[in-house]
């Protein structure tokens, strides 16, 4: 798996649709993934797999092409992203080559920098603040995973059940939320939908290279007319050093609350 300071602003918010929430997109949806039916007896094998390629995630690093468009209008730019179980770094990259904005997710808190404004907002890191942006309140921990191409799924195997329509996939509830997943034909997450009991939504597509590699997520919350796209231009495992995830600000740089 592989912008002036005048559009500070519009950069800040592509960040925090990345990293909180997510923005619409005028881009077609993409065409049904190719997926497989996975029999009853399959599914807790299925499900294992999942799981222990998560417990052996060590964290990503990885270039990425970004894609965001909302009513305010759009933006493509590239970033560099860091990840790890637990925690989430977004570097958008102005013109000149510096950092624009900064924002980073860990467990107990959240912050955006915006480096050219000079200016911050923090919150604190819970499925609450997510679901300010996201319109449904998802963990960090949730987020990061969509973002690598894993989705966490009920520990005990008997909760999932499959389903035929409107094609074969895999369902179960959890925390209020109903969850629905289509598998590629070798075993990969492709589609997932999941609707909280307020009746929102939110899609996560995604696409994989004939390597088996991650090429893109596309993340969508369609009652919020918001969507994110993430290419992957390059990529690799890594163990994030110490600090990645908490951003020491300059003393003279106002936080606010992230609201």
């Amino acid at each position: 798996m592989r912008g002036a300071t005048g559009r500070a602003p519009r950069r800040v918010a592509l960040v925090l649709a990345l990293a909180l929430g997510l923005a619409r997109c005028a881009a077609a949806p993409p065409a049904p993934p190719a997926t497989a039916a996975i029999p009853p007896e399959q599914v807790a094998e299925l499900t294992q797999r999942w799981a222990a390629e998560w417990a052996a995630f060590p964290g990503l690093r990885a270039a990425i092409d970004l894609t965001v468009r909302n009513r305010h209008g759009s933006e493509r730019t590239a970033a560099a992203l860091l990840v790890a179980p637990t925690g989430l770094r977004v570097e958008v990259t102005a013109p000149f080559g510096l950092p624009a904005v900064v924002a980073t997710a860990g467990p107990d808190e959240i912050t955006i920098y915006r480096v050219l404004e000079r200016r911050a907002h923090t919150a604190r890191s819970s499925p609450a603040a997510v679901g300010r942006w996201l319109g449904v309140p998802l963990p960090p921990e949730t987020l990061i995973r969509l973002l690598v191409g894993n989705v966490a799924t009920p520990a005990d195997p008997r909760a999932i059940t499959t389903e035929s329509a409107p094609s074969p996939h895999l369902a179960w509830n959890e925390d209020g939320a109903r969850y629905r997943l289509w598998v590629t034909t070798d075993g990969r997450p492709a589609r997932l939908v999941l609707e909280a009991s307020a009746g929102d939504r939110l899609t996560a597509d995604f696409s994989w290279t004939p390597s088996g590699g991650l090429g893109e997520v596309r993340l969508e919350a369609p009652d919020r007319q918001a969507l994110v796209t993430v290419r992957y231009l390059s990529a690799e495992y890594v163990e994030p050093p110490p600090g990645a995830f908490h951003l020491t600000l300059p003393p003279d740089v106002p936080v606010q609350p992230l609201d």
